[in-house]
């Protein structure tokens, strides 16, 4: 029963990247390569070898050969399941781009920037693509990985500042042109893949300053279904002790609190962020079950009874649970 949910995750991600390597080498064969454009990361390296080869080496057989120390990087520090995922990607993309190539030939757009555009807008669907599902297609994906996790940085702006050094290389060998193109199309793919992967997932943090703060979480917990915490501050100016509702929403739930906490309290105080990442309970657990038990865990004994009680409050409010006393009233 353990292996079945790994086992599911692992077909899920193989899709993910069999989808996304397609769109990304369509982008690649279909506008990229007609007009003698780079691309990001190994992907532009390949192609700046295969432009001064002259085909020598097909496309793909050049971005696995230059994926062969990515795969090591990926197996020393991501893991055995993140190597062979690695693995699975960068033999998949190799083979894709090799099968896509006689779209360089049908000339889909006549004009270097409409293809450096469209090359950009395919690349960073497809990329988003991959990543939303936990995959990657080896090139630079497999560091941006390993940075993402060290400094919790975005992977699409992780690898437009590394291809910001592969650009100057294309700018040198190739031409100025090209490389300036290249880099329209690199800031499209990044801001696109990171949009993929946000999508209508990305959360917002809420901060809400309120003389009536008990009221405010009643309605986010009965409006949205949502916990909040209550910080305790104090005025600068009047020095006098506030408390501050914080709060992470989706973004579709932003609208519905701000009319809600506005009708409640005009005058209360709000801030809202973007949030890069959000990982808990609500948003990237399905339910309140592992938090009951690491809460739990992690009590002091004479505190435990008072936090089993909040946490059923917080799963009767999520309609996790059944509500007892609805069963007792019939």
């Amino acid at each position: 029963m353990d292996n079945k949910p790994k086992y599911l995750s692992t077909i899920r991600t193989l899709i993910y990247i069999t989808i996304g390597a397609t769109v990304f080498g369509t982008g690649v064969q279909g506008f990229i390569v007609p007009h003698q454009l780079l691309s990001g990361g190994i992907s532009g390296l390949s192609l700046i070898i295969y432009y001064i080869t002259q085909g020598v080496l097909s496309l793909g057989a050049i971005n696995f050969l230059l994926n062969i120390p990515v795969l090591y990087a990926a197996w020393r520090w991501l893991g055995r399941w993140h190597l062979g995922v690695t693995l699975f990607g960068t033999l998949f993309m190799s083979v894709i781009i090799n099968v896509l190539a006689p779209l360089s030939t049908l000339e889909l757009t006549h004009n270097p920037i409409i293809g450096g555009i469209l090359g950009g807008l395919f690349s960073g669907l497809g990329l988003g693509i991959v990543y939303r599902g936990g995959g990657n297609t080896g090139g630079i994906d497999p560091i941006a990985l390993i940075i993402r996790n060290r400094f919790g940085l975005q992977i699409g702006s992780i690898l437009f500042g590394i291809n910001m050094m592969i650009l100057v290389a294309g700018a040198i060998v190739i031409n100025i042109e090209a490389a300036a193109t290249t880099l329209i199309s690199t800031y499209l793919s990044a801001m696109v893949t990171n949009k993929v992967i946000s999508g209508f997932n990305q959360r917002k943090a809420m901060f809400i300053i309120s003389y009536k703060p008990v009221t405010i979480c009643n309605l986010i917990i009965e409006k949205l279904g949502r916990g909040a915490t209550i910080l305790n501050g104090e005025g600068a100016y009047t020095h006098q002790p506030k408390q501050v509702i914080m709060v992470v929403v989706s973004l579709l739930q932003v609208a519905r609190l701000k009319a809600a906490v506005e009708a409640e309290d005009p005058t209360a105080f709000m801030v809202i962020t973007d949030a890069a990442e959000v990982i808990g309970t609500g948003f990237s657990a399905k339910s309140t079950k592992g938090a009951v038990e690491r809460v739990l865990q992690t009590c002091d004994p004479v505190k435990e009874a008072e936090a089993e009680q909040l946490i059923h409050e917080v799963q009767l409010a999520r309609q996790e649970i059944p509500d007892d006393t609805h069963k007792e009233g019939h």
